[in-house]
């Protein structure tokens, strides 16, 4: 009978180590599985982190190169413009038109990186459209005072336009290293 009792025991002890090492075995595999749902979702939502910082990114490469083209039509417009003002010749209307047309475009790009930032050269495009409004200003006047007349005021008026584009120019560089600083984050 002491076999058969050892028998049973043994049989007894085997099948509970047997639960206890299923029970081991469902919770091990439990964990790995929790593990491996975690490394996925981490893993997810960094790649949907740097997919979105890569969206941001061209977005504002885009926007920074629209202010750049703008730029450029606005800065030839104004060059055209002061040549025929140094010559002593008004600027006729449909010249001040297209260079007002430049103008406004400039502004409205330089306000679409209100949309894209960040704040730094949000702050450069907003003093690049002050300071290309003070050049349009300051080449009015310059014409004005050439059309009417106004001999003594002309060389005020083209020191006013000296003075505006060269803060304009300094804007500009503001806010070039700026886009720059923020497309290699």
């Amino acid at each position: 009978m002491d076999q058969e009792v050892a028998g049973i025991i043994a049989g007894i002890a085997g099948l509970v180590g047997a639960g206890v090492g299923g029970l081991a075995t469902a919770y091990g595999a439990r964990v790995g599985a929790q593990k491996t749902i975690e490394a996925t979702h981490l893993q997810v939502e960094r790649q949907s982190t740097a997919e979105h910082t890569h969206w941001i990114r061209e977005h504002r490469r885009q926007v920074y190169g629209d202010v750049m083209a703008s730029h450029a039509k606005f800065l030839a417009t104004t060059v055209n413009r002061v040549i025929e003002l140094r010559e002593g010749r008004p600027q006729p209307s449909e010249d001040h038109q297209r260079f007002r047309e430049h103008w406004l475009d400039l502004v409205e790009t330089t306000a679409r990186v209100d949309l894209w930032g960040p704040g730094d050269v949000q702050a450069q495009a907003q003093a690049l459209r002050g300071a290309a409004g003070d050049v349009n200003v300051a080449l009015a006047g310059w014409s004005d005072a050439l059309r009417e007349d106004r001999t003594g005021d002309v060389s005020n008026r083209a020191q006013d336009f000296e003075a505006a584009s060269e803060a304009f120019a300094e804007a500009w560089a503001a806010f070039v290293s700026a886009a720059v600083q923020a497309l290699q984050f």
